[in-house]
Order: structure tokens, then sequence, then C-alpha cells
């Protein structure tokens, strides 16, 4: 591809990327949710209720004309009674006098009342499912936020790959011409993470086809840095032209293993999780927990983690992903789905490790002689608008050990001595296989219930190694 084709291509991802940001800005600019009903709410509540039961009275021209300011007021103190029964204010002394003042006052106040009572109800459910729609339009404006934020990225790390020193292009097209393989352009990329990428654009002679790991080794041996074929990339390479992605290789690597146990009397369990291997030598591990146990519970905690994967996978950032799920659950709270989400993202390059809790149980790291934790105190997704999660970030050495536990863990220790307890059964297992170790962990923690657990368990280890 020439350089003004290169611009020319980019150009249009870029603008693909601005059309999804305007359109996002759209939803922007919508009304606000409304926590009370406005003055033009309550003035259609009077004028319902007044046109539904006073219309036909024959004292209408008297109350809501010679005496249309008290019958106002008294019909506004009435609906503030209304409004003051959930909360329950029904049987305050004030309640008792303003009811008692209306029926004095109006020969219908029953009807009068029980119309109110619907008027403000329907005001109030309209109210709640405007608001609902407002939070939908929300969640689609950040997904089209985050869409144009990816296809931007994409543009930068197709398009604006810098050309790579002619000295060594030359070196990569001599020594993969002794392959069979025709390199017609090479690209560097800095991915951001201090690390480099190569684009690089080839095919093979007739009748040659060659594994693309064999050409990320070839490619090691030229640039003196080892380089792998980037993930989902192709297998083989052939006769048809075509763009093959390499980064370089991570320094260390994470060996995974999970252990679980249903509650006692179920056949599912309510815990679900994941291990996800993302962009720029990233490995994610989540575990979510569903409201009780059995077969609801492990579908909503399912639902949780395939839309995790689903959003990791599309390249959107975790936090961001945790805020369409919640949205999600939001939308959905009549069918009471709340879950806890236990996100912990590590950098196989640099060894960082960020944690992202929402609603989940403590998190241990097994160090050489001491376990440290990680602590959340934030709710499950699913219950308030705005989810609540906490954030946090270690380093991780050479054969430290991450071990994630849903609730039913925890609860299955001595309720003062549960973290105390756990860092002791961690410090103390000899296991260093993850899976060993989990299944290990989980039997010890089964044995304070005599293995009839009254919560689903799950226990998510993950070592980190040097390579």
């Amino acid at each position: 591809m020439g350089d003004w084709e290169r611009v020319s291509e980019k150009g249009r991802v870029v603008r693909y990327a601005e059309s999804f940001r305007r359109l996002s800005e759209v939803f922007q600019y919508l009304p606000s949710k409304k926590e009370t009903l406005s003055e033009d709410d309550l003035e259609e509540i009077f004028e319902t209720a007044r046109s539904n039961v006073c219309r036909a009275c024959g004292r209408y021209s008297e109350c809501w004309g010679k005496n249309d300011e008290k019958t106002a007021r008294l019909v506004y103190d009435l609906l503030t009674v209304v409004a003051g029964e959930e909360s329950q204010m029904e049987d305050s002394l004030f309640c008792l006098h303003i009811r008692e003042r209306f029926c004095h006052y109006c020969i219908r106040a029953k009807s009068f009342t029980e119309e109110l009572k619907n008027c403000f109800y329907r005001a109030r459910l309209n109210m709640m499912w405007s608001n609902r729609m407002l939070e939908n339009r929300a969640a689609v404006a950040e997904q089209l936020r985050e869409t144009a934020r990816i296809i931007q990225e994409i543009a930068c790390t197709v398009f604006d790959a810098g050309e790579a020193d002619s000295s060594l292009e030359r070196k990569i097209k001599a020594r993969f011409k002794l392959r069979h393989i025709n390199v017609r352009d090479v690209r560097i990329l800095e991915d951001g993470w201090s690390h480099s990428e190569l684009i690089l654009t080839a095919n093979t002679g007739k009748g040659f086809c060659i594994p693309v790991r064999t050409i990320g080794e070839l490619l090691s041996q030229v640039c003196g840095r080892s380089f792998v074929p980037e993930r989902n990339s192709r297998l083989t390479l052939g006769t048809e032209t075509v763009t093959l992605h390499f980064v370089e290789e991570t320094i260390y690597y994470m060996l995974t293993g999970t252990a679980r146990q249903a509650c006692a009397g179920q056949t599912a369990c309510g815990d679900n999780f994941a291990v996800l291997t993302g962009g720029h030598g990233q490995v994610i591990l989540g575990i979510s927990d569903g409201m009780g146990s059995g077969i609801r519970a492990s579908r909503e905690s399912q639902t949780v983690i395939e839309l995790l994967e689903d959003f990791l996978n599309a390249g959107f950032t975790a936090e961001t992903a945790v805020k369409m799920i919640n949205s999600t659950m939001v939308l959905q709270r009549g069918m009471c789905q709340f879950s806890t989400l236990d996100i912990c993202g590590i950098n196989l390059y640099s060894g960082q490790c960020e944690f992202l809790k929402i609603g989940a149980a403590t998190t241990f790291i097994r160090r050489a002689g001491w376990v440290e934790t990680v602590t959340s105190a934030s709710l499950p997704v699913g219950i308030f608008r705005e989810v609540d999660f906490e954030r946090s970030k270690r380093r991780l050495e050479h054969g430290d050990m991450i071990v994630m536990v849903s609730d039913g863990v925890l609860d299955a220790l001595p309720e003062d001595e549960s973290e105390e307890l756990m860092k002791y059964l961690i410090l103390q297992n000899p296991a260093q296989n993850p899976a060993e170790f989990a299944q290990t962990l989980l039997e010890q923690v089964l044995a304070f219930e005599n293995n009839a657990p009254k919560d689903d368990m799950t226990v998510l280890a993950g070592g980190f190694f040097k390579k």
C-alpha cells in the first residue's frame, strides 16, 4: 500500500470513528433523570383528579371557583400525605389531621383521594420508566464512545506504524527471500506499553506454505528480539499477499487452575469464572457470584461472565465493560439479577496487576513467605444505576500466586477470623501447580462445613512465572 493510499484509508477509518463519537453526543443532550415529580406533573395530577371526580359534583363551582385557592392547598396537602404513605407517614398526626380536614371539606373525599392516589402512582411509574429509558440511552452513548475509541485505535495501529529502518528492512527481505518469502512492506509500531510490534506484508513463492510461527522465529533472529504472532493470527502464509502482525514475546507467563463446589442440595454451582487472554500481553481472571444458589444463580453469573468476555474480546476496557454489564443488569432489576464481579488483569511484560472489584470477596496474593490481601466494600452489579467498583494495583514477582474466591469460601470459615485463617491455609498449601493448589484449598475449606457447604464455592488460582 502506497503512502497516499495509506493516508486515504486511514482518513476513512478515522471518519468512521468520528461518526460514532458524534452519534454518542446526540445521547448526551438528553433530559436529566428526575428524582421527584415536577410542577407540571403535579398540575397534571390535580387536573386529572379534578376532571374525573369533581366535574360532575354539584359543588364544583364553589370549590374550584370561589374557594379555588383553599381547595388547591388542601389537595396539595392531601397529595403530600399520599406521597408519604410509602415512607410510612400515613399514621402520623399530620396525616390524620390532613385527612380529617379534607373529609370535612369535600363531600366526595373518598373518591377524590383514591383518584389522587391512582394519578400519583401513574405519574411516578411514568417517571421511573422515563429514568430507565435515560439509563439505557446513557449506556448506548457510552458504548458508542468506546466503539469510536476502538476504531480510532485501529486506525492508529494499522496506518500510523512507522517505516522500518532501511537497513533492518533490507536484512528482513534478504533473509526471508532465502525461505521463498516475498516481503512487500515492513512497519514498526510502538504499542503504548513500551514494546514494539511489527506489521509485515508478504506472500510466498508458488508451491510454498510456511507457518506464521516460523516467520516469527525468522524475525526474532534478524531483529535480535523475540517476536511471536499476535493472538488470533492466521496460522500459515501462502501465495496470497496478506498483512501479518507480530508482537514482542512476553517476559512472564501464567498458569491457572480452578476448583468449584455447588451448595449442598443443588445440582448447579451459582458461581462462574473466566480466564481470558487480552491484548498487549494481558491475562484477565474473573469470577462472578450470582445471587442465591442453584440454576438461577448460575444463569445470572454466567450472563455476567459471558458479557465480560464479549466486551473484552471486542476491545473494550474492563471499566467500560463493567459499566455496560451493570446497565444491562439494572434494566432487568425486576428479575432480581444481582451478581458480584471480581476482575484481575495481569500484564505479562511488566508484572503489573490491576484488580477491579464489584461486591466481590477478598483476593489473596501468596508471596514468598507471606500473603497479601485485596479487599472491597462495593455492592454487586445491578443494584444502583451508577456502578460501584473499587480499583487497586499491585506488582507481581516470579512465583507469586493470585487466589480469587467467591463469598461462599470465606463464609465457610469462622466469621471473626476468616481472612487470617485463609491466609494460613494459603501459606501452608505446598502445591505449586495452580490446579492442584485450588483443589487442595477447596477441600480444606469444605472440611469446616463437613463437606456440606451452605453456599456455592469457587477458587480460581493463577501462578505467575518468568520464562
